[in-house]
């Protein structure tokens, strides 16, 4: 079964000062039968998002790649500016918004201007939720504008059932899968939200892409919704099934 990953990374990586490379990423994908990645670098999810966009758009267009455009809510101006400057290419198929320290949730109200002014790019939108209070803002994120898709990465983390409740009232939400690693959350939010609103993401280098994988392969869910989740949902969403 072929996998699509959302949720990649590649650069230094601040925790350990190594560096996680094209190359390495290139050879995880290829172990695990990831046919596409989604990619953005590290650098721009802690620090520097222009510099890390720079380092993207050098990767991304070949091969398996696919770009994840990041920005700051603190930096609205230089956000848009890189939304102009990246979002009309197809090389880049995401926007990841951040607010610039870890951890920290991502209110509607900082990411109004970037948001309104992401509309006319139709790409979907990622924003971090890992606990309930980052779900909670989310869904008002979410709610705010109803013509773009959002894509909470880590579903919520250890509050996933609370995720899995916003997301069946707000259609707009996608649940990329990576975070708790409870055995029930995938059969639960495949019966209740459905395998079409959910997406397979490691979060590598960060963690080990067989985690997520075998998380998805155990859960009490048809074969058909494995592959939903696996590739499916990525394939409609970023239009690879066209």
């Amino acid at each position: 079964m072929a996998i699509i990953d959302v949720r990649v990374q590649i650069g230094t990586m601040p925790i350990w000062g190594t560096a996680f490379s094209e190359g390495h990423l290139a050879r995880m994908m290829e172990r695990y039968g990831i046919v596409r990645g989604l990619v953005s670098s590290t650098i721009g999810n802690t620090c520097d998002f222009i510099r890390g966009n720079q380092q993207i758009n050098q990767v991304v267009g070949k091969g398996p790649f696919h770009g994840c455009l990041v920005v700051n809510t603190q930096y609205p101006v230089q956000a848009i500016e890189e939304m102009r400057k990246y979002l009309l290419s197809p090389k880049f198929l995401a926007l990841l918004v951040r607010s610039g320290e870890t951890g920290r949730l991502v209110p509607a109200e900082q990411c109004h201007d970037i948001l309104n002014a992401h509309r006319r790019f139709l790409k979907p939108v990622m924003i971090q939720a890992s606990d309930r209070d980052s779900v909670l803002q989310f869904a008002e994120v979410a709610k705010a504008f109803p013509g773009i898709k959002f894509v909470m990465l880590s579903m919520g983390g250890a509050a996933w059932r609370t995720a899995i409740d916003v997301a069946e009232h707000t259609l707009n939400i996608v649940l990329e899968v990576s975070g708790s690693l409870s055995p029930d959350k995938i059969s639960m939010a495949a019966e209740v939200v459905g395998a079409h609103r959910m997406m397979y993401g490691s979060n590598l280098p960060f963690a080990d892409p067989s985690v997520t994988i075998g998380l998805i392969e155990d859960a009490d869910i048809s074969d058909g919704d494995k592959k939903q989740i696996f590739e499916g949902t990525a394939n409609k969403i970023f239009a690879w099934d066209k």
